[in-house]
């Protein structure tokens, strides 16, 4: 029962925050990503060795990479959904895949990753914490927290959040710090 109600309440949180402000959101399936050419520069935003990271599969995500970078990587989303930033002048994104979701915020011309959550226990921290394991577990990998119901670690410009549920993980975010 916990395993589906996870990602109704992580889906119900994300809509809650991205319709806030208003206007009109928009839901389409992922745009298709671009492929990389040999004369694009390299990301401003690239992974940080001084942060937290993602990993899916090989590829390492960050708080601050540029998008395009990740939708390179990445491939097609599950599932897109957009609407007027309440921070930032332009559209938040969010693009879900399986597992995980990635919400960027824009900047100029550029979206840039500003939320990694990972919604479901098929995908771990490059440490192997995951939802479900204990708090025993995370504290044994990043350190002692004073959180209750959370525990949270900083990294550069990441913060790494896990949301308790009595003793076991409910939730993983990154986070900008």
């Amino acid at each position: 029962m916990k395993q589906k109600l996870i990602p109704i309440l992580t889906a119900l949180t994300l809509t809650a925050l991205l319709t806030a402000c208003g206007g009109q959101p928009q839901t389409t399936p992922g745009p298709e990503p671009s492929a990389p050419t040999a004369s694009q520069e390299p990301s401003q935003g690239a992974p940080s060795a001084d942060a937290f990271t993602f990993l899916s599969g090989d590829f390492a995500v960050s708080i601050d990479q540029d998008m395009a970078d990740v939708l390179a990587a990445l491939g097609e989303s599950q599932s897109y959904f957009e609407a007027a930033s309440c921070a930032f002048e332009g559209l938040d994104k969010t693009y879900t895949y399986p597992g995980f979701s990635i919400t960027t915020r824009p900047e100029g011309d550029k979206d840039y990753v500003n939320s990694i959550l990972l919604t479901d226990d098929s995908v771990t921290t490059p440490e192997g914490v995951y939802i479900g394991s204990t708090r025993a577990d995370v504290t044994a990998v990043y350190g002692d927290s004073d959180g209750e119901a959370a525990l949270s670690y900083t990294k550069g410009n990441t913060a790494l959040t896990f949301i308790l549920d009595g003793d076991n993980v409910l939730s993983i975010e990154y986070l900008p710090a």
